[in-house]
C-alpha cells in the first residue's frame, strides 16, 4: 500500500504553523506583548520616558521579527524528527543529506554513488512500504522420488512444500486488481510473473510433455496455494487464463481489501518439480528483507540418500560481524540447512540462497 502524502498547500500551511508556534516564536510573542504593555505604561511626564519608549519599540520590533524570520541554527543538534519534517522542505532535506554524506569522504564520485545507489533507494522504499518485508521465515520441504497422478497417469517427481511467513504491507486489491500466487511452465513465464505487482509468490512447474490447456489443468490439480493475512484465511481460486497458457494463478476474491499497514502474511504453497532437478533457489527479487531472515530447506531423501548444501548470494557491508550464518541438522528422516541473518539486517533485492543436493556416495 503506497502511503498517501499530503498536498503542497497542506504541507506549506503545516510548515508555516509549525514555524509560527515554535519555542522561539512563543518567546517572541511574550516579549512583544511585554514591550507594548511597557510602552503604554511609561508615564507621559517622566523625563526619561521618551528614551525608554524608544528602547521598548526597538525591542518589540526585534522580538516580533524573531516570530517570523528564520532563526540561526544554534539548536541544530537538538532538532527532532517532527521539527525537521515540518520546517524543512523535502528537496532541501535531500540536499542536506547529500551534503552531509559528501563531508564524510574526499572522493566526490564515491559520495554520489553512496547517495544515488545506496541511501536514496532505501529511503524511497520507506515511502512505498510494499517494497520491503520484515522478519521473513521461508521454510522449504522437498520429498525426493515421489509420484502423483496426472490425468490418470503416474508422474515421477519431487514434492515441494513452501511455508513463508513475514510482516509486510500489501497493496490494496480494489475491485479490478487482485493478488495471487502462481506457477509457471517456463522460465520466461516465471520472469513475467515476477514483474506483476499483484503476484505475491511464484514457482516453476514444467510437467514435461504437457503444454497449453493440458499443462494448466494438470498444474491446477497437483499444486495447491493457501494464503493467510493477519491470521485470517483468504480463500483463493485457481485461474487458468487462455491468454497466458504457461501460467496458473490462485487469485484472491474480487474486491478483497487487506488490512491497512503492516500485517502478518503467510503463504503455503505445494507443487511438484522434475526428478532431474537437484537445486532449489530462493531469491528475493522485488523487495528488501529487513530484520531477521530465516531460509531453510528440509530434504526427505529416504528413497535416494543425498548430500545437501546451501550457497548464499547476499550483499552486505564489508567486515560485517553480524553476517548470515548457516546451520545444519540431520536426522534419520531428513537433512536440513538453515540460513539466518541478524535481527538488524537488510538484504537487498536479488539476494538469496541456492540449495543443492546430489546422490551420496
Amino acid at each position: 500500500m503506497k502511503s498517501r502524502r499530503p498536498g503542497r498547500v497542506r504541507v506549506t500551511l503545516r510548515r508555516a504553523g509549525s514555524h509560527l508556534t515554535r519555542t522561539t516564536a512563543r518567546w517572541g510573542y511574550l516579549l512583544t506583548l511585554v514591550c507594548i504593555l511597557g510602552y503604554a505604561l511609561v508615564p507621559e511626564d517622566w523625563s526619561d520616558g521618551d528614551a525608554l519608549r524608544q528602547f521598548l519599540l526597538v525591542l518589540a520590533s526585534v522580538a516580533a521579527g524573531a516570530i517570523v524570520l528564520p532563526e540561526l541554527p544554534s539548536n541544530l543538534w537538538s532538532l527532532d524528527v517532527h521539527r525537521v519534517r515540518n520546517l524543512v522542505p523535502d528537496t532541501q532535506r535531500a540536499q542536506l543529506a547529500e551534503t552531509l554524506i559528501s563531508a564524510e569522504s574526499e572522493d566526490g564520485h564515491w559520495n554520489d554513488l553512496v547517495w544515488r545507489d545506496a541511501l536514496r533507494p532505501l529511503l524511497d522504499a520507506s515511502r512505498t512500504p510494499t517494497r520491503y518485508v520484515r522478519d521473513m521465515d521461508y521454510d522449504v520441504s522437498v520429498h525426493l522420488e515421489r509420484s502423483v497422478q496426472v490425468d490418470g497417469a503416474h508422474l515421477d517427481c519431487h514434492l515441494v512444500s513452501v511455508d513463508s511467513k513475514s510482516h509486510r504491507v500489501l497493496a490494496p486489491a480494489g475491485a479490478d486488481q487482485a493478488m495471487w500466487i502462481s506457477v509457471a511452465r517456463t522460465e520466461r513465464a516465471l520472469g513475467q510473473e515476477f514483474d506483476q505487482p499483484g503476484c505475491l509468490a511464484r514457482e516453476i512447474v514444467p510437467l514435461d510433455g504437457l503444454t497449453g490447456a493440458d499443462w494448466q489443468r494438470a498444474a491446477a490439480s497437483v499444486c495447491l496455494a493457501r494464503l493467510f493475512v493477519g491470521g485470517e484465511n483468504v480463500p483463493l481460486t485457481a485461474e487458468a487464463i487462455p491468454e497466458l497458457p504457461d501460467v496458473v494463478r490462485w487469485r484472491t476474491p474480487a474486491g478483497y481489501e487487506p488490512p491497512p499497514g503492516s500485517t502478518t502474511v503467510r503463504i503455503m504453497f505445494d507443487f511438484v518439480t522434475s526428478t532431474s532437478v537437484d537445486t532449489f533457489p530462493v531469491m528475493f527479487s522485488g523487495y528488501y528483507c529487513a530484520g531477521t531472515t530465516d531460509i531453510s530447506l528440509r530434504l526427505y531423501d529416504e528413497a535416494r540418500p543425498s548430500e545437501l548444501t546451501c550457497h548464499e548470494f547476499i550483499g552486505r557491508a564489508l567486515a560485517d560481524q553480524r553476517g548470515p550464518q548457516s546451520v545444519e541438522r540431520s536426522t534419520e528422516m531428513f537433512q536440513q540447512v538453515t540460513f539466518t541473518t541478524g535481527s538488524d539486517s537488510i538484504l537487498w533485492p536479488g539476494s538469496g540462497v541456492l540449495f543443492r543436493w546430489w546422490p551420496r556416495t
